[in-house]
Protein backbone atom coordinates (compact mmCIF):
# COMPACT_ATOMS: atom_id res chain seq x y z
CA UNK A 1 0.00 0.00 0.00
CA UNK A 2 1.17 3.23 -0.70
CA UNK A 3 1.89 5.99 1.82
CA UNK A 4 -1.56 8.08 1.98
CA UNK A 5 0.74 10.74 3.06
CA UNK A 6 3.97 10.87 0.29
CA UNK A 7 1.86 12.21 -2.54
CA UNK A 8 -1.24 14.70 -1.31
CA UNK A 9 -4.35 13.65 -2.88
CA UNK A 10 -6.44 16.56 -4.89
CA UNK A 11 -9.33 15.82 -2.14
CA UNK A 12 -9.57 14.84 1.51
CA UNK A 13 -12.42 12.57 2.63
CA UNK A 14 -13.19 12.67 5.88
CA UNK A 15 -15.17 10.44 7.77
CA UNK A 16 -18.40 12.43 9.33
CA UNK A 17 -21.63 12.79 8.43
CA UNK A 18 -24.22 14.89 9.71
CA UNK A 19 -23.72 18.85 10.01
CA UNK A 20 -19.80 18.82 9.84
CA UNK A 21 -20.35 17.42 6.39
CA UNK A 22 -19.53 14.60 3.80
CA UNK A 23 -18.68 16.03 0.56
CA UNK A 24 -14.90 16.10 0.21
CA UNK A 25 -12.69 19.05 0.85
CA UNK A 26 -10.09 20.51 -2.19
CA UNK A 27 -6.98 19.39 -0.46
CA UNK A 28 -4.96 21.85 -2.87
CA UNK A 29 -7.61 24.23 -3.63
CA UNK A 30 -9.84 26.71 -1.87
CA UNK A 31 -13.37 25.22 -1.85
CA UNK A 32 -16.49 26.40 -3.44
CA UNK A 33 -18.36 27.26 -0.96
CA UNK A 34 -17.93 28.15 3.00
CA UNK A 35 -16.67 25.39 5.96
CA UNK A 36 -18.63 25.50 9.14
CA UNK A 37 -14.94 26.42 11.50
CA UNK A 38 -15.57 23.81 13.49
CA UNK A 39 -16.05 21.10 10.87
CA UNK A 40 -12.88 22.82 9.02
CA UNK A 41 -10.82 22.57 13.04
CA UNK A 42 -12.02 19.26 13.58
CA UNK A 43 -10.27 18.21 9.96
CA UNK A 44 -7.18 19.65 10.77
CA UNK A 45 -7.00 18.75 14.35
CA UNK A 46 -7.36 14.91 13.25
CA UNK A 47 -5.17 14.85 10.59
CA UNK A 48 -2.07 16.31 12.76
CA UNK A 49 -3.05 13.26 14.89
CA UNK A 50 -0.22 11.45 12.64
CA UNK A 51 2.42 13.48 13.75
CA UNK A 52 4.31 11.67 16.06
CA UNK A 53 4.17 13.14 19.95
CA UNK A 54 6.44 16.71 20.12
CA UNK A 55 6.51 15.30 24.19
CA UNK A 56 7.93 11.99 23.16
CA UNK A 57 10.33 13.28 20.47
CA UNK A 58 13.93 13.08 22.52
CA UNK A 59 15.73 14.52 18.95
CA UNK A 60 14.26 17.73 19.70
CA UNK A 61 13.99 20.79 22.18
CA UNK A 62 9.88 20.55 22.95
CA UNK A 63 9.83 17.71 25.20
CA UNK A 64 9.55 19.94 28.48
CA UNK A 65 5.87 20.74 30.01
CA UNK A 66 4.58 23.69 29.40
CA UNK A 67 1.79 25.66 32.36
CA UNK A 68 -1.41 26.43 30.85
CA UNK A 69 -1.01 29.98 31.33
CA UNK A 70 1.58 30.29 29.09
CA UNK A 71 -0.11 28.41 26.35
CA UNK A 72 -3.28 30.96 26.59
CA UNK A 73 0.15 34.13 26.26
CA UNK A 74 1.27 32.89 23.28
CA UNK A 75 -2.50 32.40 21.94
CA UNK A 76 -3.73 35.90 23.10
CA UNK A 77 -0.32 37.17 21.56
CA UNK A 78 -0.51 36.15 17.86
CA UNK A 79 -1.94 38.70 16.40
CA UNK A 80 1.23 41.29 17.10
CA UNK A 81 3.46 42.12 14.70
CA UNK A 82 6.63 42.70 17.37
CA UNK A 83 8.90 43.74 14.77
CA UNK A 84 6.85 47.06 14.62
CA UNK A 85 7.84 48.54 18.10
CA UNK A 86 6.24 51.84 18.14
CA UNK A 87 2.77 49.73 17.87
CA UNK A 88 3.87 47.62 20.46
CA UNK A 89 5.70 49.36 22.90
CA UNK A 90 4.74 47.10 25.97
CA UNK A 91 5.87 43.93 23.77
CA UNK A 92 9.28 45.30 23.01
CA UNK A 93 9.54 46.16 26.53
CA UNK A 94 8.74 42.63 28.16
CA UNK A 95 11.47 41.26 25.02
CA UNK A 96 14.45 44.16 26.54
CA UNK A 97 13.75 42.49 30.03
CA UNK A 98 13.66 39.02 28.83
CA UNK A 99 17.21 39.94 26.77
CA UNK A 100 18.75 40.85 30.01
CA UNK A 101 17.31 38.14 32.04
CA UNK A 102 18.73 35.92 29.70
CA UNK A 103 22.30 38.05 29.31
CA UNK A 104 22.61 37.94 33.75
CA UNK A 105 21.92 33.92 33.45
CA UNK A 106 25.37 34.19 31.73
CA UNK A 107 27.42 36.96 33.55
CA UNK A 108 26.71 39.41 30.31
CA UNK A 109 24.83 42.60 31.96
CA UNK A 110 24.25 45.72 31.02
CA UNK A 111 26.97 47.25 28.85
CA UNK A 112 26.22 50.66 30.52
CA UNK A 113 26.52 51.34 34.52
CA UNK A 114 24.33 54.24 34.10
CA UNK A 115 21.48 52.33 31.68
CA UNK A 116 20.54 48.62 33.41
CA UNK A 117 18.94 47.67 30.33
CA UNK A 118 21.46 48.07 27.80
CA UNK A 119 22.55 44.33 27.61
CA UNK A 120 22.48 43.44 23.94
CA UNK A 121 20.51 40.87 22.18
CA UNK A 122 17.14 40.16 20.27
CA UNK A 123 14.59 37.84 20.50
CA UNK A 124 14.19 35.30 17.14
CA UNK A 125 11.42 32.78 16.65
CA UNK A 126 13.79 29.81 17.69
CA UNK A 127 16.97 28.70 17.48
CA UNK A 128 16.83 28.03 13.48
CA UNK A 129 16.55 32.09 13.13
CA UNK A 130 19.31 32.50 15.74
CA UNK A 131 21.53 30.74 13.93
CA UNK A 132 21.16 32.28 10.72
CA UNK A 133 21.79 36.00 12.75
CA UNK A 134 24.31 35.31 14.47
CA UNK A 135 25.76 33.11 10.91
CA UNK A 136 25.78 36.34 8.91
CA UNK A 137 27.07 38.51 11.81
CA UNK A 138 29.91 36.44 11.79
CA UNK A 139 30.44 36.20 7.84
CA UNK A 140 29.26 39.98 7.55
CA UNK A 141 32.73 40.80 10.12
CA UNK A 142 34.94 38.89 8.70
CA UNK A 143 34.24 40.74 5.36
CA UNK A 144 34.27 43.89 6.32
CA UNK A 145 37.51 43.20 7.73
CA UNK A 146 38.85 41.53 5.01
CA UNK A 147 37.98 44.37 2.79
CA UNK A 148 39.17 47.04 4.87
CA UNK A 149 42.47 45.32 4.69
CA UNK A 150 42.52 45.05 0.69
CA UNK A 151 42.05 41.26 0.86
CA UNK A 152 40.11 38.49 -0.73
CA UNK A 153 36.62 38.22 1.06
CA UNK A 154 34.90 35.74 -1.52
CA UNK A 155 35.79 32.18 0.08
CA UNK A 156 34.77 32.19 3.85
CA UNK A 157 34.49 29.00 5.37
CA UNK A 158 33.08 28.57 9.62
CA UNK A 159 34.81 25.31 11.69
CA UNK A 160 32.23 23.46 13.76
CA UNK A 161 31.87 19.73 14.59
CA UNK A 162 30.11 16.97 12.89
CA UNK A 163 28.35 16.51 15.73
CA UNK A 164 25.90 20.52 14.64
CA UNK A 165 22.61 20.90 14.36
CA UNK A 166 21.20 20.93 10.25
CA UNK A 167 20.23 24.32 10.57
CA UNK A 168 24.45 25.43 10.82
CA UNK A 169 24.37 23.52 7.37
CA UNK A 170 21.48 24.94 5.44
CA UNK A 171 23.19 28.46 7.23
CA UNK A 172 26.74 27.58 5.28
CA UNK A 173 24.50 26.61 2.08
CA UNK A 174 21.89 29.92 1.89
CA UNK A 175 25.17 32.30 2.39
CA UNK A 176 27.91 30.81 0.99
CA UNK A 177 30.24 29.83 3.81
CA UNK A 178 32.18 26.81 3.45
CA UNK A 179 31.58 24.34 5.86
CA UNK A 180 34.39 22.83 7.70
CA UNK A 181 33.73 20.00 10.05
CA UNK A 182 36.05 18.74 12.77
CA UNK A 183 35.28 15.04 13.56
CA UNK A 184 34.47 13.24 16.15
CA UNK A 185 35.58 9.82 17.10
CA UNK A 186 34.57 6.54 19.41
CA UNK A 187 34.63 7.89 23.28
CA UNK A 188 34.71 11.34 21.73
CA UNK A 189 31.46 12.90 20.67
CA UNK A 190 32.67 16.91 20.79
CA UNK A 191 35.38 19.24 19.42
CA UNK A 192 38.52 19.92 20.72
CA UNK A 193 40.65 22.92 21.14
CA UNK A 194 43.45 21.02 19.24
CA UNK A 195 41.11 20.31 16.33
CA UNK A 196 39.73 24.16 16.03
CA UNK A 197 43.70 25.32 16.14
CA UNK A 198 44.62 23.05 13.42
CA UNK A 199 42.04 23.86 11.34
CA UNK A 200 41.64 27.82 11.57
CA UNK A 201 42.65 30.06 8.78
CA UNK A 202 42.73 33.51 7.73
CA UNK A 203 39.37 32.76 5.79
CA UNK A 204 37.61 31.26 8.75
CA UNK A 205 34.60 33.31 10.13
CA UNK A 206 33.82 31.90 13.69
CA UNK A 207 33.90 28.63 14.90
CA UNK A 208 30.73 27.09 16.51
CA UNK A 209 31.16 25.12 19.86
CA UNK A 210 27.86 23.95 20.71
CA UNK A 211 26.98 24.24 24.79
CA UNK A 212 24.70 20.84 24.61
CA UNK A 213 25.12 18.57 21.50
CA UNK A 214 22.20 16.49 20.93
CA UNK A 215 24.60 13.43 20.22
CA UNK A 216 25.37 12.97 24.25
CA UNK A 217 24.08 15.70 25.95
CA UNK A 218 27.93 17.29 26.92
CA UNK A 219 29.04 20.60 26.92
CA UNK A 220 31.75 21.57 24.24
CA UNK A 221 35.40 22.63 26.07
CA UNK A 222 33.85 26.56 25.51
CA UNK A 223 36.27 28.33 27.71
CA UNK A 224 39.32 25.86 26.56
CA UNK A 225 38.80 26.80 22.92
CA UNK A 226 38.20 30.41 23.18
CA UNK A 227 41.52 30.01 25.00
CA UNK A 228 43.05 28.38 21.69
CA UNK A 229 41.44 31.53 19.53
CA UNK A 230 43.11 33.93 21.68
CA UNK A 231 46.69 32.74 21.52
CA UNK A 232 46.33 32.29 17.60
CA UNK A 233 45.09 35.88 17.61
CA UNK A 234 47.86 37.11 19.87
CA UNK A 235 50.40 34.89 18.36
CA UNK A 236 50.15 37.28 15.09
CA UNK A 237 47.28 34.92 13.41
CA UNK A 238 43.86 35.33 12.49
CA UNK A 239 41.18 37.02 15.44
CA UNK A 240 38.21 34.29 14.87
CA UNK A 241 35.42 35.09 16.96
CA UNK A 242 33.37 31.79 19.15
CA UNK A 243 29.73 31.29 19.04
CA UNK A 244 28.07 29.08 21.42
CA UNK A 245 25.10 27.43 20.17
CA UNK A 246 23.17 27.00 23.28
CA UNK A 247 19.63 25.96 21.99
CA UNK A 248 19.85 22.73 24.63
CA UNK A 249 21.49 23.88 27.23
CA UNK A 250 21.28 27.60 27.47
CA UNK A 251 18.73 27.61 30.30
CA UNK A 252 20.33 23.99 31.88
CA UNK A 253 24.25 24.71 32.38
CA UNK A 254 23.53 28.32 34.35
CA UNK A 255 21.22 26.27 37.31
CA UNK A 256 24.32 23.94 37.42
CA UNK A 257 26.96 24.31 39.92
CA UNK A 258 30.77 22.72 39.99
CA UNK A 259 31.22 20.52 42.40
Amino acid sequence: MSDPIAAPTETLAPAYTGRLGTDPIPALRLPKSETEPEAAYRFIHDELMLDGSSRLNLATFVTTWMDPQADRLMAETFDKNMIDKDEYPATAEIETRCVNMVAALFHAEALSPTDPTSATGVSTVGSSEAVMLGGLALKWRWRQARDAAGKDSTKPNLIMGSNVQVVWEKFCRYFDVEPKYLPMEHGRYVITPEQVRDAVDENTIGVVAILGTTFTGELEPVAEIAEALDEIAAGGGPDVPLHVDAASGGFVVPSCTRS
